[in-house]
């Protein structure tokens, strides 16, 4: 009886190997879920999972498989579940592509209610607090994990609201009072489509990216030094950000990101001169940069 069970639990996970997965931070209806639906073909089977680390553990489990993952907010900064979580697997999970998205909410809502709470996720919440400190002064603010649970929760409250994509309305049965919301700067999520393959350097792709890991020598001006490479040879860092190393006090890991691909001259040769300043430097992926997303233009019904 345990033979039979283990044989069926490994032919089921080898069929749903034999298809093309992309996991994405759920439910369904968030962005992470809006960016996977439009980038890949409907042939491919969208994995939802709970949180970041979820995410990891399904690429780590399925090597064919790749996922979308939310890396920063223009507002919001870095979101350093997805940092941590690549230093961790650096080596075997790595950066493929690179989307922007310009995301523009909307209030869903049930109609000809009073609103009494309003969920979304901390960082529209932030973004949008002056809007609703001046239409909701009463209202209850509550934070959630993702803007796609915001509505669910919105959904089983006669009085709640949520802030959320417009197409998450119709998912939770809930209406869209109002779209767009706009907020006082403008607000843009940067994912990465993440996994175990490499890929090489496609022929009609123009804005490529390179981003690495690096443990920096602990000697004075390295960090100077490091940088220095990079500019020496005309190469543009975009991002540089530090991590604490657990176990290790007052101990740094860095990630960074610049402009190019790996085997540009520039570009490798800016790595190579910088790599003698650092303890380990290890490369997380060279990717193009694809044109940005706008999310929806759904309009209020």
């Amino acid at each position: 009886m345990g033979n039979s069970k283990a044989r069926k639990s490994v032919a089921n996970k080898s069929r749903v190997e034999q298809q093309d997965q992309v996991a994405y931070l759920g439910p369904i209806g968030t962005f992470s879920h809006l960016v996977a639906a439009r980038r890949f073909n409907t042939d491919v089977q969208l994995v939802s999972r709970p949180d970041i680390a979820s995410i990891f553990d399904f690429l780590i489990e399925f090597p064919t498989a790749q996922a979308v993952v939310p890396i920063e907010n223009s507002s919001g900064g870095a979101i350093y579940d997805t940092v941590d979580l690549l230093i961790a697997h650096v080596g075997s999970i790595h950066v493929l592509e690179d989307i922007s998205l310009d995301v523009r909410l909307a209030l869903l809502g049930h109609q000809d209610t009073e609103i009494r709470r309003i969920y979304s996720h901390f960082v529209p919440l932030r973004h949008h607090r002056n809007w609703l400190s001046t239409n909701f002064p009463r209202a209850k603010v509550l934070p959630v994990n993702s803007t796609a649970l915001a509505a669910q929760k919105a959904s089983l409250l006669p009085h709640a609201a949520a802030l959320a994509s417009p197409d998450a309305a119709p998912l939770y049965g809930l209406h869209v009072l109002q779209f767009p919301i706009r907020p006082e700067t403008a607000n843009v999520t940067r994912f990465f489509v993440v996994g175990q393959r490499m890929r090489g350097k496609g022929a009609n792709t123009k804005r490529w990216k390179t981003s690495a890991i690096f443990h920096l020598k602990n000697t004075c001006g390295s960090l100077h030094a490091f940088l220095g490479a990079f500019a020496r040879n005309s190469v543009n860092l975009r991002m540089i950000l530090s991590r604490p190393i657990p176990g290790s006090p007052e101990s740094y890991v860095f990630m960074m990101e610049v402009d190019g691909f790996i085997e540009d001259p520039q570009v490798k040769k800016a790595f190579e001169k910088a790599s003698k300043w650092c303890e380990k430097l290890d490369l997380l992926g060279s990717y193009p940069s694809r044109p940005r997303y706008t999310a929806s233009k759904r309009a209020a019904k």
